[in-house]
Formats: structure tokens, C-alpha cells, sequence
């Protein structure tokens, strides 16, 4: 009898506080907070320039990590050139180029590059998540103990690599997040995996 009255109670704490979401796993990936060395970078299209350079465009409020004399590895297609940062606009880099040009690259290629800043010490990092802006603070989903639930929490980022981001606050070493847009989760402190 008291088996029944305690599913009777579930049932109707189901239908005032609705089911918790679920989610499944197959759809879903995640990464596991580490504490060490960060290497933050910045990635940006662009193209070749004259005199070997290239002119790099770097999205968002991500330029502000951007400083002349950073290293910086520009892909042409046909082979990656290492350089230097010469000059930062309001959304662009330019990057001398040390090596010699393929052959058949020349001014006006498009080129993808990246640029290096100097490496974090002994912080909190994670795969970088789908909604994640560097030097911000938004929630994530945090897996349970239990592993069968994940539960949104407040984090505080800082410095992003190209796929790594620095966790300031709101998570640990060992924690498990889920990196995926969760965005239809919207308003759902509590999901359930499986």
C-alpha cells in the first residue's frame, strides 16, 4: 500500500513540477575541467598581402588578445608559414611572413591563420563550448555524480585557445560538462540523460 501512495505522490509531483527533459547521450558530447598549461591562440581567415603578409580577420572581442610581436602559423593551401604580428586593427592582424611562399601562392590567396599569445599557467581549462565567448559568464550543463543527470550551473571564462577555453569560475578540475548547444534546454535548470 505504501508502494502505491508513493507512486501516487511521484505522478503528481511529475505533473506540477514537469518531467525533467531528456536528452540522449548519442546526441551529445563532452569534456572532462583539467588544471595545467593553456596555450591561448586566436584563429582568423583572411588573405596573403603584398611584401609576405598576411592580412588576418579576427572575430569578435577576440582582437583585443591580439599584440604585435605574437607568433602567429599562416596556412596557405600549400604549406603552413610561421611569422609575426606587425600591426592590430580594430578587427584584423597583420602577419609578417618569415618563410618563403609556395610557388604558387601570391597575393590575394586566402589563408587561415593562427595566432599565439603566451601560455597560461596552472589554470582551469575545457573544450571550448558552442556558445562560449572568451572573458564572459553564461551557464553550461555540469554532469551529475550520478551520471545519469547533468545540471546547469554559472561559470566564469577567460582566455580561449583555438578549441580550449579558461574556466575562472563555477567549475573544478574532474567536473564534466556538456560542450554541445543546449540552447533548446532554454529555461530547464535540470536535464536527464540517457
Amino acid at each position: 500500500m505504501r508502494t502505491a501512495s508513493l507512486a501516487v505522490a511521484g505522478f503528481w509531483a511529475a505533473s506540477l513540477f514537469g518531467q525533467e527533459p531528456t536528452v540522449d547521450r548519442s546526441s551529445i558530447w563532452s569534456d572532462t575541467v583539467k588544471r595545467g598549461e593553456l596555450q591561448v591562440a586566436v584563429r582568423g581567415l583572411g588573405t596573403l598581402g603584398a611584401n609576405k603578409t598576411a592580412e588576418l580577420k579576427i572575430p569578435g572581442g577576440m582582437i583585443r588578445q591580439v599584440a604585435p610581436g605574437q607568433t602567429a602559423s599562416v596556412d596557405t593551401g600549400k604549406g603552413v608559414i610561421k611569422g609575426k604580428v606587425t600591426r592590430v586593427g580594430a578587427a584584423e592582424a597583420v602577419v609578417e611572413l618569415d618563410g618563403a611562399l609556395p610557388a604558387s601562392v601570391g597575393p590575394g590567396a586566402a589563408v587561415d591563420g593562427t595566432i599565439f599569445m603566451p601560455a597560461l599557467k596552472n589554470v582551469a581549462y575545457v573544450g571550448r563550448p558552442v556558445s562560449c565567448r572568451p572573458n564572459s559568464e553564461d551557464t553550461i550543463f555540469k554532469l551529475d555524480p550520478d551520471g545519469q543527470h547533468a545540471t546547469r550551473v554559472k561559470v566564469s571564462y577567460g582566455q580561449a585557445a583555438v578549441n580550449k577555453v579558461e574556466i575562472r569560475s563555477g567549475l573544478e578540475a574532474g567536473d564534466q560538462v556538456i560542450l554541445s548547444d543546449m540552447s533548446g534546454y532554454k529555461g530547464k535548470d535540470r536535464v536527464r540523460l540517457q
